[in-house]
């Protein structure tokens, strides 16, 4: 028999911490809907695991996930181990890593996070009892695209901007599937869990909001009308985003965050419908860790990088919204950004860092797996094409600490995801990282 439990907390920030995600600083002036922790427990034959979802961009550094983890051993230290902590990449969630702007609320906010992880779990526990997993999926996902383009000139730009003429085509695909999972208990329907390819930027401005996820989640409660969890699983997608070149749409604010969490919450529903149960006899828990090499930057590129901090003063920029598309128009603000990243990977990074890697296994018909950062959805696919299970759900931002993970061939084609920083990911850390992925399969 399997047991399940769930639980929900809020964990909305004090006004005035700054948001994450974007390149300028951003300390909300409030709330447009409150941020969350989402936890569910597993129980089978005496093994225990579980997921936790949280409505941030990430979970920071390696201390965090520590901090958590160590909440988590009221429940066991295997447990510990076994629970996959993971985030929706809101882009309108609290920085966990940028205490500046209030730094006597963030310690204590720091604190209330991990403090509220413990309640959410130990909730979750106090609701374990005998569920079923019931699950559905399909290759549909019009909301999501490849963000990077290949250029007239050659070259690959992230986020090049509406109506760009020089836009030739995007980089390649993506898996379009959509899975969801249907948590039963006594026969009702009390969670579900949708696993989904795409960016946690459509929301946009400086009041904290769990973004699309939010409001798919709202709109599915409404169309339900129960109050359940839905836990927006987010498949890798550092190459992913909704934004459409070709219209007049602004990807970035309430009405395409409501757009998309409609969208989706239409997709999951009618997969609802089409469930079937999920037929297992085990459930198991595999852990490992593997060496996450990172970016070595050449003498060269070292020099180039120090000569253009000389020639661009700091002042250059000064005020410029540092947007995606502003990146890519590679202006002084953003050179000085770049080469100062060079540097710092140059001078800085170690040679690599240890990652952890869970999947938590139903037999060979279902496997939720981690990666680490914002892993490209290439990465994604290469997993699942040589996954022994039916289906495999792939949860990015998950467990350890990463930056954007490229695909190999993307290096040398550029766009911002591509370039060195401090302790970033190598150009065969996505190789690498499959494997790793794979063997603890």
């Amino acid at each position: 028999m399997l047991n399940i439990g769930l639980a929900k907390e809020i964990i909305t920030p004090p006004r005035g911490i700054s948001l994450a995600g974007y390149f300028n600083r951003r300390p909300n002036r409030g709330q447009l809907d409150d941020v969350c922790i989402r936890a569910i427990a597993f129980e089978k034959d005496g093994v225990k695991s579980g997921i936790m979802l949280y409505d941030l961009c990430g979970l920071g550094g390696t201390e965090t996930f520590e901090a958590i983890r160590a909440k988590m051993r009221e429940f066991g230290v295997d447990f510990a181990d076994n629970v996959i902590l993971c985030a929706t990449h809101s882009h309108t969630g609290p920085s966990l890593g940028d205490t500046k702007d209030q730094p006597k609320l963030a310690p204590l906010y720091l604190d209330e996070l991990y403090t509220k992880s413990a309640m959410a779990m130990r909730r979750a526990m106090f609701d374990l009892g005998p569920g079923e997993l019931e699950v559905a999926s399909e290759i549909n996902n019009p909301y999501a695209r490849v963000r990077r383009y290949f250029m007239k000139d050659g070259s690959v730009v992230t986020n090049p901007g509406k109506y760009n003429p020089n836009i030739v085509k995007p980089e390649g695909d993506f898996d379009h599937t959509i899975t969801v999972v249907a948590v039963k208990k006594e026969g009702r329907l009390a969670a579900i869990l949708a696993n989904i390819g795409n960016h946690g930027d459509s929301t946009g401005g400086d009041l904290v909001s769990a973004d699309w996820h939010g409001r798919m989640e709202r709109y599915i409660q409404h169309k339900l009308n129960v109050g359940l969890p839905v836990f927006a699983l987010i498949d890798a997608s550092g190459d992913l985003n909704q934004t459409n070149n070709f219209d007049d749409v602004d990807p970035c604010c309430v009405e395409e965050a409501t757009r998309l969490g409609q969208g989706y919450a239409r997709i999951v529903l009618r997969l609802l419908a089409k469930v079937e149960p999920l037929k297992f006899d085990r459930m198991t828990v595999k852990n490992s860790t593997f060496d996450m090499p990172h970016r070595k930057v050449s003498p060269e590129k070292l020099a180039e990088a120090k000569k253009t901090l000389e020639e661009i003063p700091e002042s250059a920029g000064e005020g410029t919204i540092m947007t995606s598309e502003e990146l890519a128009s590679r202006n002084p603000a953003a050179l000085r950004r770049f080469a100062k990243a060079v540097v710092r990977c140059a001078e800085e990074s170690c040679p690599s860092h240890p990652v952890r890697l869970t999947a938590i296994e139903f037999d060979k018909e279902l496997a939720f797996v981690s990666l680490p950062g914002e892993p490209f959805n290439g990465i994604a696919r290469a997993i699942r094409a040589k996954s022994p299970f039916k289906r495999t759900l792939i949860l990015e931002l998950a467990q350890d600490k990463a930056g954007y993970i490229p695909m190999p061939e993307c290096f040398d084609r550029g766009g911002y995801e591509t370039s060195p920083g401090k302790d970033s990911p190598a150009v065969e850390a996505a190789t690498v990282l499959a494997e790793a992925a794979l063997k603890n399969l």
